[in-house]
Formats: C-alpha cells, sequence, structure tokens
C-alpha cells in the first residue's frame, strides 16, 4: 500500500467535477494495440472526457503527462451511436501500453445542478477553492504520517520510534565514537564482510562495535568503519589501543583504532541512525522474512524452507512451504507452528504447508573387485553403499538436482567394489533421468535400495582386468565462507570422472590432474605441494607438478584409494 498526497490543482479540478455532475478519478487500462474501451466505467456510456492523465515513454524512461483532446478522441466501435471509446491520435502523445490512465469525465444522463455560477471569485468557486485548500493540506499531512512509518522517510522521534522495533535506539550526546580499519590476510582471496555490530576490544575490555557493515572487496587490503562504545559510560581508549576482534572474522588479520575515542559533540543525526539501523536490521529475529525462515529451520527436523510474499495476489499474506525429514513427524510441526507464530509479523497472514515430496526408488548394480565377495561381507558392502548413497540423495536441498557422479565417487568409496550402475525410478515404475526436482520439492527416498545381482570383474584369455590404486595429496587454499567439506565433494566428484577417463592414450599426471579438479570458485590448489602416488601390482610410481606422467595398461583402471586435502600454510 502507497499514499501519494494530490496537488491543490488537482483537487479544485476533481470538486469542479463532481460538483457539475461529472464522474472523477475512475482507473482505465492501456491496451497493447487497439482503442481503450470504456466498458467498465461506472457511469457510462460517456457524453465527454474532461481530464485524462496517465504515463508515456521518453525514451528509456516513464514520465507522468496529462493527455488532450489534439492527442485522443471518443469513438463508438460497436455502431449504436454512443461513443465507447478513447482512440489516441496518430499525430498525438500516446501512453506507455498496458499502464493505468485516470479518466475524469462527465456522462450521458447527469442531473441538472442549481449551480450554475463557477467563475473565479464568484460565491460558489470561493468555496469550493477553500474546501479544496484544506483537503490539500490534509492529504499533505497524511503523506507525512505516511514516511514517518519507514525508516527511509521518517525523521526525529517518528524515526526514534520506527528504530526502536528493532532495538536501537538513538546514540546520545557525549557517547564515545572511534573509527577503526580492519585489514586482510594477505592470504585470503575473495570478499570480505564484517558485518555490523562487531565488537572490537582493548585490554581493559573497553567494547566497541561496528556501526555498520563492511566489504573488503578483492585486492582491498584494509578499510575503516566508525565504532560505538557499546554504552555512553565506555572508556575513549587511546590511538591503537583497540586491538582484538571479540569474535573472529573470517580473512581479518588485524584490527586497529589508527585515532584515539572522543565523545560525540551532538546526539546522533538521522542520518546516521538510519544507517546504524539498517546493520541491525538484518540481525533482527522478529517481524521479517528473514526471521520466518531462519526461525523455522532452526527448528529440529525441518530440512529446507522456501516462502513466497503474495501467493494468491493478495498483500499480507506469506506462504511457507516446510520440508520435513519425515513428513509425519508431528512433534515438528507443532514446533514450526508455534514459532511461526512467535516471529510472524503483526498483521500478517502466514499459511504454513509442507513442502511437494518426489518418491524414487533407487535401483544399484555392483562391479566387484578381482573375484568378489559373497555371503556376509557382501551383504557389507551393499549396507555400506546404500548409506552413503542414501546420505547424498538426503543432503540435496529442495528444488535442487541429483548428481549421478557424485553418487558413484560414495559408492567407490569401498574399495571393494570396481564400478556401479545406478539407477531411479518413480512410484510408478517409470525411469527418471535425470533426476531433478521443481523449486520448492523435497527428495523422498524409499529403503531399502533394490541391488541387482553383484558380479565380478571380468577376464579374458588375452587380457587381465587390473586395478591401480592411486593416493592422492592435493594442498588448497579455500575461498572466504567455503568449508572444507565442500571443497572435498566438489575435488571427489571431478575425481571419480577424471581417473574413470584415464587409459591408454590419456595418461595421468599433475598438471591434468590440477585442470580436472580446477574449482576458482571455492579453493585454488597448490600444485607445488601436490603428490600423486600409483600403486600397481607391487610397483610405485609418484608424480609431482611437473614431473612424470602414469600410462595405464590395455585392461587396467584407476581407483582412488586415499584422498588427503589440507589447507595450504596450516
Amino acid at each position: 500500500m502507497s499514499f501519494e498526497p494530490r496537488a491543490y490543482p488537482g483537487i479544485v479540478r476533481d470538486v469542479l467535477t463532481t460538483l457539475t455532475g461529472g464522474t472523477v478519478r475512475e482507473r482505465i487500462f492501456v491496451p497493447d494495440d487497439g482503442p481503450i474501451l470504456l466498458d467498465r466505467l461506472a457511469d457510462r456510456p460517456v457524453r465527454r472526457v474532461s481530464h485524462l492523465e496517465g504515463m508515456t515513454s521518453v525514451g528509456d524512461a516513464e514520465v507522468p503527462i496529462r493527455f488532450t483532446d489534439a492527442d485522443f478522441e471518443l469513438v463508438d466501435t460497436d455502431g449504436d451511436g454512443e461513443p465507447d471509446a478513447i482512440s489516441f491520435r496518430d499525430t498525438g502523445r500516446r501512453p506507455t501500453p498496458s499502464s493505468a490512465l485516470t479518466v475524469n469525465y462527465y456522462p450521458v444522463e447527469v442531473r441538472p445542478t442549481p449551480l450554475t455560477d463557477l467563475n473565479v471569485g464568484s460565491v460558489t468557486r470561493t468555496l469550493l477553492e477553500t474546501v479544496a485548500r484544506e483537503l490539500a493540506l490534509e492529504e499533505q499531512y497524511m503523506e507525512r504520517v505516511y514516511r514517518s512509518a519507514f525508516l527511509e522517510t521518517a525523521e526525529g522521534t517518528s524515526l526514534d520510534r520506527v528504530v526502536a522495533l528493532i532495538g536501537v535506539t538513538r546514540l546520545p550526546a557525549g557517547h564515545p565514537l572511534t573509527r577503526v580499519r580492519f585489514s586482510r590476510n594477505a592470504a585470503s582471496g575473495g570478499r570480505i564482510t564484517v558485518p555490523a555490530a562487531t565488537v572490537v576490544t582493548d585490554a581493559d575490555a573497553n567494547r566497541y562495535l561496528t556501526a555498520t557493515s563492511l566489504v573488503l572487496e578483492p585486492g582491498e587490503a584494509s578499510r575503516e568503519v566508525t565504532a560505538v562504545g557499546a554504552s555512553k559510560d565506555t572508556e575513549t581508549v587511546a590511538a591503537d589501543a583497540l586491538d582484538r576482534l571479540e569474535v573472529l572474522v573470517a580473512g581479518i588479520s588485524g584490527v586497529t583504532n589508527p585515532e584515539p575515542a572522543y565523545r560525540a559533540e551532538a546526539p546522533e543525526a538521522d542520518d546516521a541512525l538510519r544507517r546504524r539501523a539498517r546493520g541491525a536490521l538484518h540481525g533482527a529475529v522478529r517481524g521479517t522474512l528473514d526471521a520466518l525462515r531462519f526461525g523455522v529451520l532452526g527448528v529440529p527436523g525441518v530440512k529446507d524452507v522456501t516462502l513466497l510474499e503474495f501467493p494468491n495476489g493478495v498483500p499480507g499474506e506469506v506462504r511457507i512451504d516446510v520440508a520435513y525429514d519425515r513428513p509425519d513427524d508431528a512433534v515438528a510441526q507443532a514446533a514450526v507452528a508455534a514459532r511461526i507464530d512467535a516471529v510472524r509479523p503483526a498483521g500478517i497472514r502466514i499459511l504454513n504447508a509442507q513442502a511437494a515430496r518426489k518418491t524414487v526408488r533407487v535401483e544399484i548394480a555392483l562391479v566387484l573387485v578381482g573375484t568378489g565377495v559373497a555371503g556376509a561381507e557382501l551383504e557389507e558392502v551393499t549396507r555400506g553403499a546404500e548409506a552413503r548413497v542414501a546420505a547424498r540423495l538426503g543432503a540435496v536441498a529442495p528444488g535442487g538436482v541429483v548428481r549421478p557422479n557424485a553418487l558413484v565417487s560414495a559408492v567407490l568409496e569401498d574399495g571393494r567394489i570396481a564400478d556401479v550402475t545406478i539407477g531411479f525410478r518413480d512410484t510408478g515404475g517409470a525411469v527418471i533421468d535425470p533426476l531433478t526436482l521443481a523449486p520448492g520439492e523435497v527428495l523422498d527416498v524409499k529403503r531399502p535400495f533394490a541391488f541387482g545381482p553383484s558380479v565380478a570383474e571380468q577376464t579374458s584369455d588375452v587380457l587381465v582386468a587390473t586395478t591401480a590404486q592411486v593416493d592422492l595429496i592435493l594442498p588448497v587454499l579455500p575461498e572466504v565462507g567455503v568449508s572444507m567439506a565442500d571443497i572435498r565433494d566438489s575435488i571427489s566428484l571431478a575425481l571419480a570422472s577424471h581417473l574413470s577417463s584415464r587409459g591408454p592414450t590419456a595418461g595421468l599426471s599433475v598438471d591434468e590432474l590440477a585442470a580436472a579438479v580446477r574449482d576458482d570458485t571455492r579453493f585454488a590448489l597448490d600444485r607445488a605441494l601436490a603428490t600423486v602416488t600409483i600403486e600397481h601390482q607391487g610397483r610405485f610410481v609418484q608424480l609431482t607438478d611437473g614431473a612424470g606422467s602414469y600410462q595405464p595398461g590395455e585392461a587396467e583402471k584407476l581407483q582412488l584409494r586415499t584422498l588427503e586435502i589440507p589447507e595450504a600454510g596450516s
């Protein structure tokens, strides 16, 4: 909902039109082509259009405009003799297609009015303009009331009341302030964000909080931001006294205050209070969509949450689709309902629903190393493969895509498995390929999996299939915010595909392996420290950056045995 005050001339025009039997401020919409039909006007048919305004395109911008008789005319489209549409002239100005127009008009049937003298200076006109002036003043007051409810436009005491909703108060005169400088760790790349309200302290535990968030762009060594004392009684510290973070920030090597702290000479200005409130708003735990999302995500048994504003085109409604670990978990559902009531915005209707679920059945066929295994050992192999695949599938987010290579990599973690084929079917038995989820849809995997007959590696009279075991040490430098678990998943997925593609015509080297696993968005590989060790039939080969290449034989398969991914420099 928005409020736009009318100007005094517009109010006078509308009152005059109403006083003389006209109809004011109805809305009509411009079609993409052809005349504008007036079949929705309340007092049709129309005798005359007295005022028409809307938007027109000027270059790439849209500007408001009043259309005149030189731009349009009333036309009869159905041949009954009554004008029923507005047609814009070829030589006139035209409104933007699909935009809305405001129209004042006189209907064909108008009741006579006893007031005939509407000239400037007449009693009727003077009284009318007096009322219009008062209405214009009232609408200006209403606009001020409307603006006082928003962080960007409220002022003075109104702004104090708005920011108080998220626990922020205006800093009084005499409150301690300083500038603090955050420095980047030389080994950290990418953007580094220091959130608002980050606490820096000195040796005497004097606490200062950053007033706004701060971002160090790639290649930027340091930046400064204003910090405010935790209370008005906080000591004004000397220069370089604030030298420690209360909570470490990834990628930040140090913090200091280049100049001594000082006390504010006047209460905090509106603009400064707005900036500080914006930072605090991100941490608000009530009345925001983020509060709903993260509040519900914190309930045990909830896997994911999707929010949609205006789901039925009605302002004031939010639909929340909750993906539960178990769809029949009544305890989790009750906890979610209670959490929504606790954090939902006032006056907002929450439509609580379960996310849609896609049920699939998994089929796995294993090829075992050598002559294979049987009995209890085979059961152990299949049970382990099912557990690893189920864990990977359970981690797929709603609306995500199942990556087959990641599942194959998980199965091949067991050295007794040489190869695997994984397929998916729906509840009706139809094959699903590829397996993707719609936005907000959750994957529901039926267990136990269907395992086909396991076979051992095949041999022939000429060639004997063999397996070479590969051990890797790949030191990496993670990007900011990327976990080592994510890096391991990325590398494992790429390795499974790369090792399976090596053969007599495509050897294995550190250079080609580095190109295969490269992922600049997550990490940088320290190639100088990377090592590859291959064991085949009692023979060991070690490869390093720029030195050596291993050529598998005709029936030789490379299998990952160990993978170490230490953090470079640790």
